[in-house]
């Protein structure tokens, strides 16, 4: 049986837990880089208005209200998927989608799982023109 060293069992347990350096990689060794997207928020529209990633990608949004209080609500969920047993998008916590801390940048986190084309909304009514506030995200191949 071949004896391991201290080190040479650190090193296995670095590689086999997925985190060098604080870097995540994947079993193959690739790293699994985190994508910034910032998004501003300013009455009835967001900017930019439409997001593209690849499928696969890990993100985070991080939204911006230049003028009063607004949020993101983003759809896990493909337009036009009937099947809501499986979300496209997987988010790193559910409960951060929509939520809006006055004075703080809302972050989104998230793995494009499934490709398709994904709404965005406004989450906190901000006037007249609320309804329009909206944007896509469309996760490409």
């Amino acid at each position: 049986m071949k004896r391991m060293t201290v080190p040479s069992l650190a090193t296995s347990f670095l590689l086999i837990s997925g985190h060098i350096g604080g870097v995540q990689t994947s079993a193959q060794g690739q790293s699994d880089a985190l994508r910034v997207i910032e998004v501003t928020a300013k009455k009835y529209e967001f900017s930019p208005g439409e997001i593209r990633v690849k499928r696969g990608e890990k993100v985070r949004l991080k939204i911006h209200s230049v003028d009063e209080d607004h949020g993101m609500k983003l759809s896990v969920y493909p337009e036009g998927n009937k099947d809501k047993s499986t979300s496209g998008l997987i988010l790193a916590n559910p409960r951060d989608n929509g939520r809006v801390d006055k004075g703080n940048d809302q972050i989104l986190e998230f793995v494009a799982h499934r490709a398709g084309t994904y709404e965005f909304k406004c989450a906190v009514v901000c006037g007249l023109h609320h309804g329009r506030m909206k944007g896509k995200l469309i996760v490409e191949e």
